[in-house]
């Protein structure tokens, strides 16, 4: 396990997209060819929409940094976690707990609940949820690729 006592979680700038966008890279190519398929996977990468969505989603973005080099990241949009990465050598490690519990605190700020879809299948990361206390509400075909998803709650304690 890494040692992951000096994190820090910040804001991402736009110098943060070319590292989060090979960190991405790399995950998605080891950990999503059995959930979605290779050629989704490769297609994705190929279509600039990763890149993209780190130029898009920048001031929603917080950033994981480790001695200086960016190992995670969550994104929000509205009431919901849009996206969580974190690099496949700190898997486990609690980074990824780090920037949950750094999104559920800016989104209860303005929302007592609070959602996030991911792949049904992707069970590291419906387990890693459910660990977090969010609860699943419903299982569904994504409309437009037709992948299995699933999208968790969890609510505010007041």
């Amino acid at each position: 396990m890494k040692n992951t006592q000096n994190i820090q979680l910040r804001p991402a700038t736009p110098d943060d997209v070319e590292p989060l966008t090979a960190l991405s890279y790399k995950t998605i190519r080891v950990k999503y060819p059995d959930i979605i398929g290779a050629d989704m996977v490769e297609g994705y990468i190929a279509s600039g929409a990763v890149p993209q969505y780190y130029r898009d989603r920048n001031t929603f973005t917080r950033v994981a940094v480790l001695d200086g080099a960016v190992i995670g990241a969550c994104a929000l949009r509205g009431n919901a976690v849009d996206l969580m990465m974190v690099t496949l050598d700190h898997h486990r490690s609690g980074v990824g707990s780090a920037l949950l519990s750094e999104a559920e605190t800016i989104l209860f700020a303005d929302h007592g609940e609070i959602s996030l879809e991911s792949f049904r299948d992707n069970r590291q990361a419906v387990d890693f949820y459910a660990k977090h206390g969010w609860v699943m509400q419903e299982a569904f075909t994504d409309p437009d690729y037709g992948i299995a998803m699933v999208r968790m709650t969890k609510q505010r304690k007041d």
